[in-house]
Order: C-alpha cells, then structure tokens, then sequence
C-alpha cells in the first residue's frame, strides 16, 4: 500500500509540474508591452500610459490588449542592452540620437516610422538640426527611426553672489571679477569632447558660423579644424586656461567642491548635473547661456582674423529619442503609443513633472509653464537658448564617427594646446600642426596619413 500511495504521490507531482511548466510557456506569450524611459522619468510615464490605456478604452470601446510596464533604464546603456539580447529588449526605449547608427547597422535592431500621422508629427513638431540626425539608410533607403522628445545642451551655472547677469554675458567679465576675488573663472565639468566643446564648438557672432566643421552631412571626410579662426579660438583658449584666474579643466577636488567652497565662480555643465549644482551653490546658484569672447592683438597672432572678432561658445545640441524594437510582437501598437507619447502636450507635463527639456521647438514661446519665473524655468530656457549656438552630435551615422571623436586622442590633444603642455604651443604654427593632427584622428582615427 505504502508503495501505491507512493506511486499516485509520484504521478500527481508529475502532473503538478507539466501544468505549472505549460502554464508557464502559456504566459510566455503574454509579456507586457515595456517602455524604457530615463529613470527619473518612470513614475511619470507610467502615469500617461494609465491614461493612455483609458483613452484607449473610450475611443474604441475596447480594453488596451496588452499590460503595460514602463521601466526605468540609463539612457546610455539603454542601446547596448538592446544590442546584447533583442529579445529582452523593450518594445519601445529611449537613446541618444547619436545611437541610432549602431541600431541600425546590419540587421537593423529598430524598426522604422511608417505611420503617416506620426511622421507628420515628427516633423512639424521639431527644429531642423533634430529633423536631420533621425533618419537612417538601411540598404540604400534612407527610413526615419527616431522620435525626438527630449533635447538637452551645455549651459553656465554661476555664484550670483559674485556674478551679476551682465558680468556673465561675456568669459571677460567673469574673468574681471575672478581677478578682482583671486578665484578660478570656470570650472569644467569633464574634459572630454563633450564636456569641454565650448571652444571647438564656437562660432562667430557676427557670421553665426562655426568654423570648426565635423562630419558634414556624416561625412567621415567633411571635417576642418585647421582654419585661422580655429587657430586664434585656440589662442584665446590658451591664454585663458593658462591664467591662474581663468578656466581651469577638472581637478581631483571636482568641480562640486570648487564651486561650494568658493574656488570657482562658476560652471559649464548640463541639465544631469543641476541638482548638484543646486546643493553647491544653493539660493546663489544661477543659470546662463554660455558666454561670448572677443579675440585680441595676441590671440590672433599669426592668423589673418582680425583683432577684436567676437566669438560665442559653443555647444551638442542633442536630442532624446524613442525607438521601436524591430520584431516586436507589438508592433501594430507602437506608433499610435509613440504619437502619444511625444506630443507636445506630454512634453510639456514631462517638462513640469520631472524637469526633462522639450525636443518642441516652439516650446519656449508655447508652453505657459515656461514663462514661470523660477530656477528650473530659467534651466530650461537657457538650453534651448544655447540650440542657436549649437549642433547634434554628428556621430549617429555609424559606430566609426563616435569612436574616432571621442576615443582615439583627439579631447587630449585639444586639451594639450589649451594648457599649452610642455610649452610646446606657443605659436600659431605650433597649434596648427596639432590640430591638423585631430582633423586627422576625427576622419581616419591615426594621428597621421
């Protein structure tokens, strides 16, 4: 009997298990549709999913067939991931514009925009400089594959308790008052060619062009860094990151310290870094367009520009974006989701929940939350100020364009003239052959042919 009751024991834990695993197969079909967003940005947007769903439900009668589940995810990892395992990627995610190459190298691992409505959107909605770092060819034909939703740029966060708004309208008046209160003018928040692009980046006030190019129209070859004006930028940049009163690239303190303690007066730094900024400085923390520097008698030494040539530092004027997983069982979903998600109306709820910077281009004169007088207000406007002074970063075409940007030595030879290293930079000549050597390293990834 022992050995019955044994076997029937047996049987039904057999059974248990096979209905446990078909069960479990079963609700393999059923994931949730996920959506992968900053992760300061989650309780937000599950909040208008759950709207979405019941707008959903008075539209058409009908239940959203799917659970919806919006999970936090580091937007710079974010591609990667997907990259890593396409199946556990989310059915919609969000990256920098710059990732879109990767994405779509190869057997695309995005899906492009094909509903009319939304393309429509995509494009009334957003200035020029996003609409042309968004598409893609794959095999020959050119497909819109970012939304853009999110724009972010470099703007100046100062000691209002030294620096007025006028002092911070030029590097010189800050510079003054630095001298005045043996302190640092600037503090940089990193040293890489993000961080410290403010020169590269410049452009000159009275043409409003930027004589550094890079990568025009994804180009590897469409690169000039070696003009005069390049030259003479550098030559300002020197003299005011060797002045112990001037610029000064990160230190072991950091720049939270420097700014706390009094060190320095100010930073350039983005959005991300706000509340970091806001606990150094407190009630004295303001927030500014990036200033403007006029070249003099020894900065164009050696150069044909003129002397007294204004120039206005420079920014990556990026966008945000989301995307949509190639394959997804829920595609037939996605792009009415996505029309929703990146309409101006929840740009600006985005804006006002979580602080993030609307892609809309009108949104500084649209949005009534944008008129508000306060610090977050002022953040947000100063960026979208800064995208008159700025371009995306052109490395989204391929994989090639970023690596060679930012990997293979061009920000340290930047930063050699700017210290001037070794003394080795003294002359307009000595300048050009090294940044000849970066144009090279942006175009081929060598220092030299």
């Amino acid at each position: 009997m022992k050995t019955q009751k044994g076997f029937k024991l047996t049987a039904l834990l057999l059974v248990f298990c096979m209905c446990f695993l078909l069960l479990t197969s079963c609700s393999g079909g059923k994931k949730p549709l996920t959506i992968w967003v900053g992760i300061e940005s989650v309780d937000f947007y599950a909040e208008m999913m759950d709207e979405y769903v019941e707008m959903y439900l008075q539209k058409t009668g009908k239940a959203f067939p799917h659970e919806i589940s919006v999970q936090g995810v580091d937007t710079a990892s974010a591609a990667a991931k997907v990259l890593d395992d396409l199946d556990a990627g989310a059915d919609i995610f969000t990256v920098a514009h710059d990732n879109l190459g990767k994405l779509t190298a190869g057997a695309s691992a995005i899906a492009p925009v094909k509903s009319q409505a939304l393309l429509s959107q995509i494009k009334g909605d957003n200035p020029q400089t996003f609409l042309d770092v968004i598409n893609m060819t794959v095999q020959g034909t050119e497909y819109t594959f970012g939304i853009p939703y999110i724009g972010q740029s470099l703007v100046l966060m100062y000691n209002s308790k030294y620096l007025s708004v006028e002092d911070v309208k030029t590097w010189e008046g800050i510079w003054e008052v630095a001298k005045k209160n043996n302190m640092q003018s600037m503090s940089l928040m990193g040293d890489d060619g993000y961080n410290n692009s403010f020169l590269v980046l410049a452009s000159s006030a009275k043409t409003g062009l930027m004589p550094a190019k890079i990568y025009e129209g994804g180009k590897l070859d469409k690169c000039d860094f070696t003009s005069d004006e390049v030259i003479s930028i550098m030559q300002w940049g020197q003299r005011f990151f060797t002045d112990p009163n001037g610029g000064k690239m990160p230190t072991d303190s950091g720049w939270e310290i420097e700014l706390r303690d009094e060190i320095s007066l100010s930073l350039i730094g983005g959005a991300w870094k706000y509340k970091a900024a806001q606990a150094a400085l407190g009630e004295n923390l303001k927030i500014a367009i990036l200033p403007s520097f006029t070249l003099t008698q020894e900065d164009v030494k050696g150069t044909s520009v003129e002397p007294n040539s204004v120039y206005r530092s420079g920014t990556f004027a990026d966008c945000k974006v989301f995307v949509m997983k190639k394959g997804s069982e829920k595609a037939e979903y996605l792009e009415d989701i996505l029309l929703y998600l990146s309409s101006k109306e929840i740009q600006e709820k985005s804006f006002i929940e979580c602080a993030n910077l609307p892609a809309y281009k009108n949104a500084i004169t649209e949005f009534a939350s944008m008129q508000s007088d306060n610090l977050d207000t002022a953040l947000a406007a100063r960026q979208l100020e800064m995208f008159n002074y700025g371009i995306p970063q052109p490395f989204g075409y391929s994989t090639t364009h970023n690596f060679y940007y930012y990997s293979k030595g061009g920000p340290d030879l930047v930063k050699e003239i700017l210290e001037n290293r070794d003394n080795l930079f003294t002359s307009a000549e000595a300048i050009k052959n090294q940044l000849k050597m970066i144009e090279n390293i942006w175009k081929t990834g060598e220092r030299s042919n």
